[in-house]
């Protein structure tokens, strides 16, 4: 495994050297609000790491698959980016109806635009995956670029507290 990390991280060393930082919320978080106490974003190479180790890519499936990822991951990005740049330029008007309606449809042709480049890297990523690794790669690439979630399971205890369960107090 520390191989296959070491080979990631040197494919994408340019990538991630010249990658932009993310500007404004992040995906699904809209116009504002915030990430509630998830950490911080996972880097690239640790989402590919992930990625490797979810779809379990020998060696030579990771050398060959990590820089079309990469090249998949900016085109999203930069979709997204682009709605933001749209959204940003809505900010301080008055929302009316027909501005309603324009907001709108840029969000949903951008969903269009995200749609069509997973599209179009399904039949890149064919010549890279099995069909088992395939008919996964966008399940678990959700999976495997969140952070990780602390120990104990989901949500907040009965307790209000956070995290795992301090010994020797139940459940309930």
């Amino acid at each position: 495994m520390k191989k296959i990390f070491a080979l990631i991280v040197a494919v994408l060393a340019v990538g991630v050297a010249t990658a932009q930082p993310p500007m404004g919320p992040p995906p699904g978080m809209g116009m504002g609000g915030q990430r509630g106490e998830q950490g911080p974003r996972k880097t690239p190479v640790e989402r590919i790491a992930g990625l490797v180790e979810e779809l379990k890519l020998t060696p030579e499936q990771a050398e060959k698959f990590a820089p079309v990822y990469l090249n998949y991951q900016n085109e999203i990005r930069k979709i997204k980016k682009d709605l933001k740049t749209l959204m940003d330029g809505y900010q301080g008007k008055e929302i009316d109806e027909k501005l309603a309606f324009r907001m709108v449809m840029d969000q949903l042709n951008s969903d269009a635009d995200v749609i069509a480049c997973k599209k179009e890297y399904m039949r890149v990523f064919k010549d890279y995956l099995t069909p088992e690794q395939l008919s996964k790669i966008f399940l678990v690439e959700k999976k495997a670029s969140r952070p990780p979630r602390p120990e104990g399971g989901r949500g907040p205890r009965p307790d209000g507290e956070r995290g795992p369960r301090p010994e020797g107090r139940p459940a309930n």
